[in-house]
């Protein structure tokens, strides 16, 4: 959505802004009777209490707003009273309140200067159709440099106003209140039905950074836009407004739809006005929910991960353009609104310029048009918008240079320059002008500009910031307890159920393998006609075969001792005493078990240990721990005690616990790699999923805590927590270029 804010400030601000076609030495400005042009159009609204005008030239759709001294001025300017003349009346009128003979003055130049109004005896102003905000530059032809930018590009698109119009009409009843209340009950329920399986869909939102995705993103993205500005479009002449321009705008090289709805300006209620701003954002909420529930019933996988695309899509350009208020989108208008402030971004931009050159340069001068809070506000939001615009600019710069290599580079160039530039320039002439009145403050500003700097870069770049070191945990029973089939075979018995005590060297289970005692018995059948054969050689004294006979025993041997220690571990004995543990341990009767795989859980409650999986970046600051006491925060912010055992020192990018897959709800993202055999995966039916085809996007090394008996006993196995190791020391620019490399691993990792 665009839309443009007024752009004329009460009083002080009408000061200073001429620009005449005539001669200003030769025009005696109080003598001069001046015509307000026929074409402008004036209504009334009111602002944070107080009454103001709004004024529009339709031919160019541009908007200004006065207050009432303004207004009641140049209501007196009717072609036949001189400036001093319409200044003696609005005096007589308002006493007090009324503009000064200067400030009329003033006034009648800046509606001169905006083709608001005409001297009497000249004919009214030619209109000429502009996308700026001031005639005044577009009378000056604009070069191809400071028309394009590579990052925006605006390209109108001839006709669709009109058929945005005709569809409005058939769309109208969207808007109406029975479907607003739907709509609303239906976003509710599809954000409802999402939480509930939010691990799942989380899962899902790393082939974003998949290439082959990109074109489906794209496309996704610029439907969803179409609809997005639609829903502004139906919304904005349901309301009694008008579409003046639609189009395209190419931002870093990608297509997105844009409607003018600056028309909005003419509905006196500012709640109509949000209304309009937040149509597009509905519209885009209830094909998102849509999506949602074709994400939750469907079975189709190509419908359910086209249907997590247009989801992922809708959520992140909302949260990050069309809600965000720091960027000229629907949050700012909405915000604008609801504050009453209609030019918020410029009177920011004032406000923080001013602030800047009182405390740069020692200009004590302050305008502003409000009061008590909201001047704070506004101050506030100038300084959060700048904030978010280098932030913005920065990004795009990076994701440039990354998309496009060499290209990329010249591109982010020119387009930090297109963005930032023309302020420096103007800045920079502003300082050569004030050089010629007022050297010592220009003398003072770079002197305290230049500490200034100097202190951020130091901020930035040596400075230390101390920072927790944060790693998540699971508690976990001691890997010991874990009893698993040392021979494969089938489970024909049971000697325990769920949660009974046994004592170590108990009796667990029974596997049959006959094909194992066969083997055996074949073997010993062949160990027997071995030793008849040897004997037969001894006898005979045949050296040569006995030798051979007695090879041929000890690798009989060495067979059976390798399959009667298999044979052994038919019978499945308790390790340790311990209560048994384990998921539905009755449906493993009579299947087929393979050697390793597990069984079940023996140990005691404080038979618990908690592994800990470290970043490459934390593994330092972690080493520093080993066998200092670590504080671990559960979800619930309750706070527990371990010790720090032991740090393995290779990493590896094996996942060590299901529960801390970004899969299954936990932090750390996954990938998924294709089992070539599922018979192979390693299921242990205990609660947890096969983790062989996972891999972390990074390596990460594993930590050990050990748990006193205490704590063992309070915390129950596989809770997820978060382990606080001391801090960390490091500057915001190492911070920044660790996070950007980290991002970009992930990114590259995840695209496998």
């Amino acid at each position: 959505m665009d839309r443009f804010s007024p752009s004329l400030e009460p009083d002080a601000s009408l000061v200073g802004r001429v620009t005449m076609q005539r001669d200003p030495g030769t025009i005696d400005w109080q003598q001069q009777p001046i015509r307000i042009a026929s074409d402008v159009k004036v209504w009334p609204v009111r602002e944070t209490g107080e009454p103001i005008y709004r004024i529009e030239i339709p031919a160019t759709h541009q908007f200004f707003r006065v207050g009432l001294p303004e207004y009641t001025f140049l209501s007196a300017l009717d072609g036949h009273r001189t400036i001093a003349q319409a200044c003696g009346l609005v005096t007589a009128r308002m006493g007090r309140a009324a503009p000064s003979s200067s400030q009329c003055e003033s006034i009648a130049r800046w509606l001169i200067d905006h083709q608001l109004a005409h001297f009497a005896d000249a004919p009214s102003p030619r209109r000429e159709r502009s996308d700026e905000a001031s005639p005044t530059d577009a009378k000056q032809p604009k070069s191809i440099w400071s028309r394009w930018n590579p990052f925006w590009i605006k390209m109108p698109i001839p006709g669709a106003s009109s058929l945005l119009q005709q569809l409005s009409r058939g769309l109208g009843f969207v808007f109406s209140t029975p479907m607003l209340f739907m709509g609303v009950l239906i976003i509710a329920a599809a954000l409802f039905g999402l939480s509930s399986r939010w691990s799942e869909f989380l899962a899902g939102a790393s082939s974003i950074f998949d290439p082959s995705n990109w074109a489906w993103l794209l496309f996704t993205a610029i439907g969803l836009k179409l609809v997005h500005e639609l829903g502004h479009a139906i919304a904005c002449h349901r309301s009694g407004g008008s579409v003046r321009e639609a189009g395209l705008v190419w931002v870093l090289m990608t297509p997105l739809a844009y409607v003018d709805v600056s028309s909005c300006w003419r509905l006196p209620s500012r709640w109509s006005r949000i209304g309009v701003a937040a149509a597009g954002m509905f519209v885009e909420g209830l094909v998102a929910s849509l999506a949602i529930a074709g994400w939750l019933l469907c079975e189709d996988e190509m419908f359910r991960w086209w249907c997590h695309h247009v989801i992922l899509t809708a959520g992140l350009s909302t949260i990050l353009f069309n809600a965000n208020v720091l960027m000229r989108f629907d949050g700012y208008f909405m915000l604008s609104d609801l504050i009453d402030v209609p030019n918020l971004a410029t009177e920011a931009n004032q406000s923080v310029r001013q602030l800047t050159r009182r405390w740069f340069l020692g200009d004590a001068s302050w305008t502003s048009s409000h009061t008590g809070w909201r001047r704070s506000a506004v101050f506030v939001y100038g300084v959060a918008a700048f904030a978010w615009r280098v932030l913005v600019c920065v990004s795009l710069a990076i994701a440039a240079s990354t998309m496009f290599g060499g290209a990329g580079v010249v591109l982010s160039i020119l387009g930090i320059w297109m963005w930032w530039g023309k302020p420096f320039v103007t800045w920079l002439d502003s300082m050569l002008s004030l050089w010629d009145t007022q050297p010592l403050q220009v003398c003072r500003g770079a002197v305290l500009g230049a500490i200034a700097m100097a202190m951020f870069g130091w901020m930035l770049v040596a400075m230390p910031v101390p920072s927790s070191v944060r790693v998540p945990v699971v508690v976990q029973y001691d890997p010991d307890s874990v009893i698993r089939a040392g021979a494969e075979g089938f489970l024909t018995e049971l000697l325990v159920n769920e949660g009974d005590e046994v004592q170590a060297g108990d009796l667990l289970a029974k596997i049959e393998n006959r094909e194992l005692r066969q083997r055996i018995a074949e073997l010993e059948i062949a160990q027997k006609q071995n030793d008849i054969r040897l004997r037969k050689a001894i006898e005979s004294r045949e050296e040569s075969e006995r030798l051979i006979l007695l090879d041929n025993r000890q690798a009989v041997l060495e067979k059976l001792t390798t399959l009667r220690k298999q044979s052994d571990q038919l019978h499945v004995l308790a390790s340790r005493t311990g209560r048994v543990i384990a998921d539905d341990l009755r449906s493993k009767l009579n299947t087929y078990i393979g050697e390793g795989d597990v069984l079940m859980i023996v140990a005691a409650e404080t038979d618990k240990e908690v592994l800990a999986v470290i970043n490459q970046a934390q593994v330092d600051d972690v080493r520093r721990q080993i066998g200092q006491p670590v504080r671990l925060v559960a979800p619930g912010r309750q706070t527990f005690w371990a010790e720090l055992d032991q740090l393995q020192p290779r990493a590896s990018d094996r996942v060590p616990n299901a529960s801390l897959a970004a899969t299954h709800g936990g932090p750390l993202a996954v990938r998924v790699e294709d089992a070539s055999n599922d018979e192979s995966s390693n299921d242990d039916r205990l609660g947890e999923t096969t983790i062989d085809t996972m891999r972390l996007l990074q390596p990460h090394f594993r930590g050990v805590l050990k748990l006193p008996e205490d704590e063992a006993r309070r915390l129950p196995a596989g809770l997820r927590l978060e382990a606080h190791f001391g801090w960390h020391q490091a500057p915001i620019a190492k911070r920044l270029n660790v996070w950007f490399q980290n991002a970009m691993a992930e990114a590259s990792q995840a695209t496998r």
